[in-house]
């Protein structure tokens, strides 16, 4: 996928856009379309006339599906558009899905340089920039200002000589400020913190380049936990299937996606700081801040640019379903190159849970104690999550309802229900515990017994398991005829 602007072509001829021509507020309105549509399962929404603004579209929900809790009657999927935006078809199959992930960002692509593009069609210097001239919104009621959310930043770390990326919310400050906006639990900072941090005490400044509506391989990449030194334009190119055209920027040497709606250019200066906050984010409004600043000198676009923001907050979000599937490949991954082998056939951390909970599908060669290994390595390299699900193989991935109902309510609490009270770090999406530095983890084995034959085992009590396929087609088809419910609804 080598645009925005060609993903959202492919969205609407999917059926998964809705084009608003009515005009929106840029305040608070946008955020509420957006979120009512993230929250019965719609699709994503582009608003073609921004109040006050003559040029500028906002597009918003670009990655969102209705969750995994599968609905018959709904042919959207969890992982639907973000598989769109990568090239593949919405209708993949999750484990599929997830295995491609995996495989492309093993086999990274190079991206190649081109001269110029339709990122630096028109070009705003220095006393000139004003970012109030475009439809920046305003997400929630308590947020401190006008937020950017769905955007790359890339900053070059002279002393590792590499180009980070990375996704980091930005308040407007001024017409030519945008303010940095931390995640208050991290333990450890990001990579762009570390570097200004390192580069304050040099007293220099940090160029960077954002890159607001950048390719959707290049917005998943960036989303990845990678280490720092990583060619991340090059996991970029694997996850696309194709390499990703880079064009130098204005004023660095900073490389930044042609196919960009608009790139801002300018210094991080050392020593420089301002307000940042409240911000309504996955669980919570996070703290007013004081952070470093983003001067911003130059500003070069497309004609007639589209902003993409996320309706942070509304269940479930852009940031959310990205984290949920590209998160869970990266676990699956991991587990499966440490000790556990081709043990575990999926993992899904759905949204249902605010990413505080993984569940994990094992296959039949599974060995004694090999839950509680996992479920360790997991807690050990996941910031969200804290609770684990073991399943068995015949559960689907998109089956959420079957593995919380039919496959936990027949846990043994004595023995196959593990609680470690104040054992980590508090997720980042967790929403309780605010005076303590500490969460407790949960881990269910809700798999059969290896000695249980399968004759003994209770039959399952759903829609797809007690009525016959013919009987249940024909169901669906007078559900769909008769518009009894569009989608599910879930509540926040």
């Amino acid at each position: 996928m080598s645009s925005l602007r060609e993903f959202l072509e492919d969205l609407e001829i999917n059926n998964e856009l809705n084009v608003i021509e009515d005009e929106v507020d840029w305040n608070l309105e946008a955020s509420a379309i957006c979120a009512m549509s993230q929250r019965t399962g719609g699709p994503a929404v582009q608003f073609n006339k921004v109040k006050g603004y003559e040029e500028g579209k906002l597009v918003g929900s670009l990655f969102t599906g209705p969750g995994f809790m599968y609905w018959p009657q709904v042919e959207r999927l969890m992982h639907g558009r973000i598989a769109l935006g990568l090239g593949l078809e919405k209708d993949i199959d999750y484990e599929e899905f997830q295995e491609t992930i995996i495989e492309r960002k093993r086999a990274p692509i190079r991206a190649i340089e081109v001269d110029g593009g339709p990122c630096q069609e028109v070009i705003i210097e220095a006393k000139d920039v004003d970012l109030y001239k475009y439809p920046i919104p305003r997400l929630h009621d308590k947020d401190g200002g006008r937020y950017l959310t769905s955007h790359v930043v890339f900053a070059h770390d002279k002393e590792k000589q590499c180009t980070n990326t990375g996704i980091y919310r930005l308040m407007l400050g001024d017409r030519n400020k945008l303010v940095h906006g931390s995640i208050p639990r991290r333990t450890q900072p990001t990579h762009i913190e570390q570097m200004v941090a390192k580069a304050a005490k040099k007293n220099e400044p940090v160029p960077f380049a954002i890159a607001i509506g950048a390719p959707p391989p290049v917005y998943a990449s960036a989303f990845m936990n990678l280490p720092a030194t990583t060619d991340e334009y090059s996991i970029a190119g694997g996850l696309g299937a194709n390499p990703i055209a880079l064009v130098k920027a204005k004023l660095s040497d900073i490389l930044v996606p042609v196919e960009a709606e608009m790139v801002l250019e300018g210094q991080i200066l050392p020593g420089v700081k301002g307000e940042e906050g409240p911000f309504g984010s996955i669980s919570y409004y996070t703290p007013k801040m004081q952070n470093f600043v983003y001067d911003v000198q130059m500003i070069t676009h497309r004609e007639k640019p589209i902003l993409p923001f996320i309706a942070e907050g509304a269940k479930p979000s852009d940031s959310m379903c990205l984290a949920s599937c590209l998160h869970a490949a990266e676990l699956l991954e991991h587990c499966r190159s440490t000790v556990f082998g081709a043990v575990i056939k999926w993992i899904t951390i759905p949204v249902e849970a605010k990413l505080t909970l993984a569940i994990v599908c094992l296959g039949p060669q599974r060995l004694p104690g090999f839950p509680a290994r996992i479920a360790r390595a997991i807690y050990a390299r996941s910031p969200f999550i804290r609770k684990t699900i073991f399943v068995d193989s015949d559960v689907n991935a998109q089956e959420l309802a079957i593995a919380l109902n039919d496959r936990v309510s027949k846990v043994n609490y004595d023995t196959n229900v593990f609680i470690s009270p104040m054992a980590k770090s508090l997720g980042l999406t967790e929403n309780h515990g605010f005076g303590g530095g500490l969460s407790s983890t949960w881990t269910v084995d809700a798999t059969w017994r290896f000695d249980r034959p399968d004759e003994d085992k209770a039959r399952r009590m759903t829609f797809e398991a007690c009525i016959p396929k013919d009987v249940r087609d024909r169901v669906v088809a007078l559900w769909k005829k008769l518009d009894i419910a569009q989608a599910p609804v879930t509540m926040d």
